[in-house]
């Protein structure tokens, strides 16, 4: 049995539609077969949830507290993913300790044997929560955008991620192009800000096009899959699935569902 592949999902700041495309990019590969969890890891202003329109009953907060296991927070999402709710409104869960972090990937743990893909929706930035998980993940995506503040900011983003987690590969996915090649020349771009470094590796692993129903879509809680499934964004990401699903996106460290608690462990003497 092939270990769960787990990708966490960041980016440098706000605005990226980094959760939006997470939601979506878990669809196409459930609509692949694939079994596909996602840990909203904003942990004080879940996202993933809103996206959804759905109120959850419990969260990560509930099992942190004793009250419930992993399975017991599951909610069903778009296509048959299943969802592993944020908290939201609770301050303390935005920079948990080092001992309730393991606490909870040990929970999640459990699920090693049920799916195929763990997909971290990162809170964004460099918070200790976001520094651990990303580490511990087997593969990091992040996601940039056209946006002169989002460049400069994915440059000094993964300078960081590289100091602090010796990540020295890392996948780029660009968001809202608006030109056919607009997502390679962004890469290239973000090289040269980065000094071509020898030992940073940067792979472009697809391009989203920007589309003005996206709002539309967040404001009915339903997905572009969903809703235009013939749209060149939904086309997109359904070929981002297919990429990520023929071979890993990048290392930071070696591993699957099993070695991510063992590395979060090892992640805290950062």
């Amino acid at each position: 049995m092939k270990p769960a592949r787990v990708i966490a999902i960041a980016s440098g700041k706000g605005g990226s539609g980094k959760s939006f495309l997470t939601l979506n990019l878990a669809e196409a590969l459930s609509r692949m077969g694939r079994r596909v969890v996602i840990l909203d890891a904003d942990f004080g202003l879940a996202n993933i949830e809103l996206l959804t329109g759905v109120q959850p009953e419990k969260s990560v907060a509930d099992v942190l507290a004793g009250r419930c296991d992993i399975t017991e927070t599951l909610i069903e999402g778009p296509g048959g993913v299943r969802i592993i709710p944020g908290s939201r409104s609770e301050p303390d869960m935005a920079a948990l300790c080092h001992g309730r972090l393991s606490g909870l990937i040990n929970a999640i743990d459990v699920l090693a044997g049920d799916i195929d893909y763990l997909l971290i929706d990162t809170a964004g930035g460099l918070s200790a929560n976001d520094l651990q998980l990303i580490q511990a993940a087997g593969e990091l995506l992040v996601v940039m955008t056209p946006d002169p503040l989002s460049q400069a900011d994915t440059a000094d983003y993964i300078k960081a991620l590289r100091g602090h987690c010796g990540i020295q590969q890392f996948g780029v996915l660009t968001n809202m192009t608006r030109r056919q090649r607009e997502g390679h020349t962004l890469v290239e771009t973000l090289q040269q800000r980065l000094d071509f470094e020898q030992d940073l590796v940067l792979r472009h692993c697809g391009q989203v096009p920007f589309d003005q129903d996206v709002a539309k879509c967040c404001q009915s809680f339903q997905t572009i899959l969903e809703t235009r499934p013939e749209s060149r964004t939904a086309r997109a990401l359904q070929m981002l699935a297919e990429t990520l699903d023929r071979r890993r996106i990048s290392s930071p460290v070696a591993g699957g569902m099993t070695f991510f608690l063992e590395q979060t462990v090892n992640a805290g003497g950062m």
